[in-house]
């Protein structure tokens, strides 16, 4: 158990560490854009379809199961104003930042490790290249800004189902509808899924590339790092969500 627990934190300690070395490639030149912006392009186009079908069922579930209760007490007019708090807040930012972790993580993780086994890491040392500034950094941006991104995205594609399955199919007033959507909904719910969704895109691209450089054993190690990776990166964003979820209740926000 005690041997665990120090495992645990030197580890944790490792990725601090790992950390600061990111941060500091980041503000420090070079800085490969190109490589950047290809990833990112990348990671965009192979998350934008699970993404949205993993988010877009939900305003759909919300409202087959919200009309039901709300009819019950004469209020399924008021069915958006629990529908849209709830996908900007918590589902769009969790599913959209899991569904990244499940594309983009294992991609990003598999691809560093494929190159640390191949020794083409090593290589880069040899040749003076930075690994984590041309590796790392390209592949942590990129999951930094493409997750709040598909967030939007995904937002949008959970309200349109959420009101496709509330007014035309269960007949809720379009006007209650939308007039209880906007009366609940402020920028903070915006800012607050947008800021989950930052930091869930960070941990991401930075837990990815902590695994990648670390792995070893061939092919069988690559694929043992990007399981871990969607694995940790999961339960990060789940534990993490909960505990934001909480402060901003604590704080009345």
């Amino acid at each position: 158990m005690i041997a665990g627990v120090r495992r645990f934190f030197a580890l944790l300690g490792e990725i601090l560490s790992f950390a600061v070395e990111v941060a500091r490639c980041m503000i420090q030149g070079p800085r490969f854009w190109a490589e950047t912006i290809r990833l990112a392009d990348v990671l965009m186009r192979r998350c934008l379809i699970p993404v949205g079908l993993a988010v877009a069922p939900v305003g759909a579930v919300i409202s087959l199961q919200g009309v039901s209760v709300f009819r019950m007490f004469g209020a399924d007019g008021i069915l958006s104003s629990m529908l849209a708090p709830a996908i900007f807040r918590q589902y769009s930012p969790a599913l959209a930042s899991v569904m990244v972790a499940a594309q983009a993580g294992s991609s990003i993780a598999a691809r560093i490790g494929t190159m640390k086994v191949r020794g083409q890491i090593d290589a880069l040392a040899v040749m003076s290249v930075d690994p984590i500034r041309y590796v790392v950094v390209p592949g942590f941006v990129a999951c930094l800004f493409i997750t709040p991104l598909l967030n939007i995205l995904t937002t949008a594609l959970g309200l349109v189902s959420g009101w496709f399955f509330a007014v035309p199919v269960s007949g809720i007033n379009p006007g209650a509808f939308t007039a209880n959507l906007y009366s609940q909904v402020t920028l903070v719910d915006l800012w607050v899924g947008i800021g989950k969704c930052f930091f869930f895109g960070g941990a991401v691209g930075l837990i990815a590339g902590f695994l990648g450089l670390r792995t070893t054993g061939g092919a069988a190690g690559v694929g043992k790092s990007a399981n871990n990776t969607v694995v940790y990166t999961i339960i990060l964003i789940l534990v993490a969500d909960y505990l934001v979820s909480m402060l901003l209740l604590e704080l009345g926000l």
